[in-house]
């Protein structure tokens, strides 16, 4: 390991490891008191990657330099009262380009659950729910698969649907932090996690059980399991902390127990996160896999 350089601890760091590992140069952003050290696991590609590291840093300075000039902003010693607003705008701008994805799915989430009350208003579930809900006399399931050729969201809906300030708040902070960790390497691939481990989750749910259910926990517990072997076999990119994972799993093996409806929480969509969980840490075995034979298929 070389160190290549630091930085400040609230610099954003994604374009330049986002072209590190595009060039195939295997690094580690570590965070000390104060600081960000970004350090390379082979020095013999030192010269590389200070190059390219530079190229990134200098087209970053030259877009924002652009941008102020297009956005005409006004010196704020004139400005004294609108700099600390246009800072706030700034700073809100830019979490957004950084990891929009995420942001988009957290926003739509909480507005799915304010409109429909946490699930008890079941004319708004009646269209994300999995399996039709028909309102007209009682309120039933209408149960079996057929009706995903006609209504093929209801696989990934289900995903935005939640039942209680729990159960909301639980899944979209673990949402926020492990989707920002993908989407700062790769917006691409946390699509395409979201659309697999949802559609996983949700399958293996309903496989289970013909029931009204929901969450973001599969596609978590999917985020999880790619993150971890990732990280395991590949020089580490997501710095997942090791106490998050156990503490995860954990919780899926207490849920799988029957402990937490014992104890009169409710049932849990247990099959949701291992279907979730088994795509996702799948899902990082062939990703790996294919990293490790692309360079001698060149």
């Amino acid at each position: 390991m070389i160190l290549l350089k630091k930085f400040p601890a609230n610099d954003d760091l994604t374009s330049v490891t986002q072209a590190l590992w595009q060039h195939k140069v295997p690094h580690r952003v570590r965070f000390v008191t104060g600081e960000q050290q970004l350090w390379l696991q082979d020095s013999s590609q030192y010269g590389a990657a200070q190059a390219l590291m530079q190229q990134v840093l200098r087209a970053s300075a030259t877009e924002e330099t652009a941008h102020s000039a297009h956005s005409g902003s006004t010196d704020p010693i004139k400005s004294p009262f609108v700099s600390a607003p246009v800072l706030s705008s700034t700073s809100v701008k830019a979490l957004f380009r950084s990891t929009p994805i995420t942001l988009i799915v957290f926003l739509i989430t909480v507005l799915v659950a304010l409109f429909s009350q946490l699930g008890s208003q079941l004319e708004t579930v009646a269209w994300f729910s999995f399996f039709p809900l028909v309102l007209d006399p009682q309120a039933y399931l209408v149960t079996g698969f057929d009706h995903l050729w006609q209504q093929p969201w209801r696989l990934i809906s289900p995903m935005l649907l939640h039942f209680g300030w729990l159960h909301l708040v639980f899944n979209v902070l673990w949402w926020l932090d492990l989707g920002r960790r993908v989407e700062r390497q790769s917006r691409l691939l946390l699509v395409a996690l979201l659309l697999g481990t949802s559609v996983a989750a949700n399958v293996a749910q309903a496989w289970q059980e013909a029931s009204l259910f929901g969450g973001l926990s599969g596609v978590i517990y999917g985020l999880l399991g790619y993150i971890w072997v990732m990280d395991r076999y590949n020089p580490a990119r997501y710095h997942l902390p090791q106490n998050i994972l156990i503490f995860m799993l954990l919780w899926l093996l207490l849920g799988v127990s029957g402990l937490f409806p014992a104890l009169g929480f409710g049932d849990m969509a247990n099959m949701a996160h291992i279907g979730g969980l088994v795509v996702g840490v799948g899902w990082g075995f062939m990703h790996t896999l294919l990293w490790r034979i692309q360079p001698s298929s060149r």
